[in-house]
């Protein structure tokens, strides 16, 4: 987290600054960006870890890949938000768990790509002059070629989609701030910002209010 530490206690009072800290480094947030990532994100990704609904795995892994640490990423390019009031800021996906991104995607790779395997058996039918049906054997490779065949062209055109990071450019490095999703609202997003996030990176304020 930054230097302008926030003291976090449960619902007991018990202190969870350093538990929160120690989750920090368990995950690999404060060796891919130590001082650049907020209390906010922090406390997303502990939450997810904690409910079952977010594996904080893939989320550094894009924060790694943003800091050219590890492996590229396989999901759709970092973009600046081109209207307010997140405007300033920038975003970059992550990778859900559970079968609504999967499906999400796999949409995405039917439309992008098609099904390659049937429009060649076709193309085939065609150069033969013979009439050809789709076997028990053919179902199978068409259901691989939907499912797997799509996810790897959309990771291997680094295409496939997600939910967001979202960070600041600041003197040549990202700060990452928190998590948000197409439906959470730009506005929400924004007022958690300038509530926490500008505390801990005042420069954030002058981001935010000129561009």
């Amino acid at each position: 987290m930054s230097r302008n530490k926030f003291s976090v206690t449960d619902s007991d009072g018990k202190d969870k600054s350093q538990e929160l800290a120690d989750f920090a480094k368990f995950i690999g947030l404060e060796s891919a960006a130590s001082g650049r990532y907020s209390l906010l994100l922090v406390l997303a990704l502990y939450a997810g870890l904690k409910s079952g609904h977010l594996n904080p795995a893939k989320v550094v892994h894009e924060i790694n890949a943003l800091e050219e640490l590890g492996a590229p990423s396989q999901l759709k390019a970092s973009a600046p938000f081109r209207h307010p009031p997140l405007q300033g800021l920038w975003h970059k996906h992550y990778l859900e768990d559970g079968l609504s991104a999967m499906a999400i995607n796999l949409k995405k790779g039917i439309l992008k790509f098609g099904i390659p395997f049937v429009e060649q058996r076709i193309l085939e039918a065609e150069a033969s002059g013979q009439k050809r049906y789709v076997s028990p054997e053919d179902v199978k490779l068409i259901a691989n070629d939907v499912v797997h065949g799509n996810w790897v062209r959309l990771g291997n055109a680094a295409a496939l989609t997600g939910e967001w990071i979202v960070y600041a450019q600041y003197q040549g490095a990202n700060y990452y701030l928190c998590l948000g999703k197409h439906d959470s609202g730009d506005q929400n997003l924004r007022m958690q910002i300038d509530t926490l996030c500008c505390q801990e990176f005042p420069f954030l304020t002058s981001i935010l209010n000129n561009a």
